[in-house]
Order: structure tokens, then sequence, then C-alpha cells
């Protein structure tokens, strides 16, 4: 990016014809609409986070532990912990790099007050 010293001399050496030139240019363009995207709720990330944690936490699969009633401050830690680094999981540092610290927030207080449900797994010998 140039220095603002080297801009005004680059408009400086604009003649009236360039200025112009400029200005009928830009006022033939179609206006955009800014491409800004509206933050998820907490009701749409866990249902991110309920592909593989399950229904409102409770995963059914032995690989996903389960979310629903853990203690908020370990939620918490948890989740900054993948959000920094400090744990490791390629799908949960992608799914955690976008979340603000209020989504983080919110999301724990979610899962902290849900319901458990018991599972039981069982491990079917391969034939």
């Amino acid at each position: 990016m140039r220095d603002d010293a080297t801009m005004k001399g680059l408009v400086a050496s604009l003649d009236d014809g360039a200025i112009n030139d400029l200005a009928a240019f830009y006022a033939s363009q179609q206006p955009q609409a800014p491409n800004v995207r509206k933050p998820l709720t907490t009701a749409e990330w866990a249902q991110r986070c309920d592909r593989c944690h399950g229904v409102n936490g409770n995963s059914t699969d032995p690989r996903s532990p389960a979310l629903a009633a853990q203690r908020l401050d370990y939620l918490l830690k948890v989740l900054h912990a993948y959000r920094t680094g400090v744990r490791k999981s390629p799908e949960m540092a992608a799914m955690s790099a976008v979340l603000s610290e209020d989504d983080v927030e919110k999301l724990a207080a979610y899962y902290a007050r849900q319901m458990p449900r018991a599972f039981v797994y069982v491990i079917v010998p391969a034939r």
C-alpha cells in the first residue's frame, strides 16, 4: 500500500481529463451489496455441534464425547484450548476457530444446561 505522500503526488499529477474519466468510470458502476454475514445464533451453533456430539450434546458415538450436562467451567476450558491449539483436533480446531468469545460462553452455558441421556456402547468384535 502506498503512503499518503505518494498518493497525494499521484493525485496531484492527474489532469482534468483523467479526473473526469475516473469520475465517469466510478459513476457508471453498479452498487454492490456488502457481503456481510449475520452472526450465527447459539441455536445455530448448537445445530453444528450436534452433528458430531449428538442431539443436545448427547453423543451416541463413542468417538465423540457427550457435551450435555458437562460442567460450565470444563466446557469453557476445553473450547478455549481447542481455539488456541493447546488441545489438538483438526475438526474442533476448524469449528472453534471461528467462534467469538461470546459464542464460546453461550455454547458452554447451553450444553451445561442440557439433560444427559444414558447410552450403552456395545463393541462388536471383528469377524
